[in-house]
């Protein structure tokens, strides 16, 4: 539902429920100090979490540029270097669009703090993941040491200046025509994971399994509008199922419905939440 990874920080041996534990911090582009399996449980001291979460808004906060007209703002010096040799250009995906394409994961949210710029977002450390702009609609304690669905291969973005690169899915009801989708008063409800899923797992839709040269991508490009052409599949069922309906996506093909699932061990469900959308 919202906004939302950074640059994918190195894996680690620490486990975290007993999956690989690797922490994408909003905004991380330092690998995290080496730690020892002994000092990483479940629920992670306090202060060094927040602190590592201050350290890494810091340093991910874009500065405010001066003024117009500011004459004594000094000017940086543009130094010329050796040019660099033209990357070559990644082959064009050829999988065919469908919800595995989407980088679906479970995440275990280890801390969430407010955003120091803004209100209305979130902050949070996450396990397999990050999330942010939540705050408002979803109370920060039920953001606290709990599993959620992340969305792990979106294009990092600037929100209000600190870097963010996951989504957290979470569904909401459907609005009538003319009603603002974003209002401060709609509800909103995480999508969970069975109880039994660890950090880490990988959750996809009955009927469109990850497999190969079928996703997911590294990460989703945002000029071909991926997300935006299967999000609109997502729902809620009267079981309170997340399910993808192919037949509300122009640009999919395969079996009709299919729900969100984590292999072996169950469906991922909302609270309350029928017939809702979710993102």
């Amino acid at each position: 539902m919202t906004h939302e990874k950074s640059q994918a920080a190195p894996k680690t041996s620490s486990p975290v429920g007993g999956a690989e534990h690797r922490p994408l911090v909003v905004g991380l582009t330092k690998p995290p100090s080496a730690r020892s399996a002994s000092t990483m449980a479940s629920t992670p001291d306090a202060s060094a979490l927040n602190k590592e979460i201050a350290e890494n808004v810091k340093e991910n906060t874009t500065q405010a540029a001066p003024p117009a007209g500011d004459s004594t703002a000094p000017k940086p010096k543009k130094e010329k270097g050796p040019k660099q040799p033209k990357p070559q250009k990644a082959a064009a995906s050829t999988a065919p669009t469908s919800p595995a394409l989407i980088d679906l994961r479970v995440g275990h949210i280890l801390r969430a703090i407010a955003h120091p710029n803004a209100d209305s977002l979130y902050v949070s450390t996450i396990a397999m993941g990050d999330a942010e702009g939540l705050n408002g609609l979803v109370p920060l304690e039920e953001m606290q040491n709990r599993k959620v669905i992340v969305v792990a291969n979106l294009k990092p973005v600037n929100m209000r200046s600190i870097k963010s690169a996951a989504m957290v899915l979470a569904a909401s009801p459907r609005q009538p025509e003319g009603a603002d989708p974003h209002a401060a008063d709609r509800v909103v409800e995480l999508v969970s994971p069975p109880e039994n899923a660890e950090a880490g797992d990988k959750v996809y839709f009955e009927g469109w399994p990850y497999g190969e040269g079928k996703g997911p991508e590294k990460q989703l490009n945002p000029k071909k509008k991926q997300w935006e052409a299967i999000q609109p599949g997502f729902y809620t069922s009267d079981d309170l199922v997340v399910g993808f309906d192919a037949s509300q996506c122009d640009e999919v093909e395969g079996v009709e419905k299919g729900n969100l699932v984590v292999e072996g061990k169950g469906a991922c469900k909302v609270k309350t939440l029928q017939g809702a959308i979710v993102r």
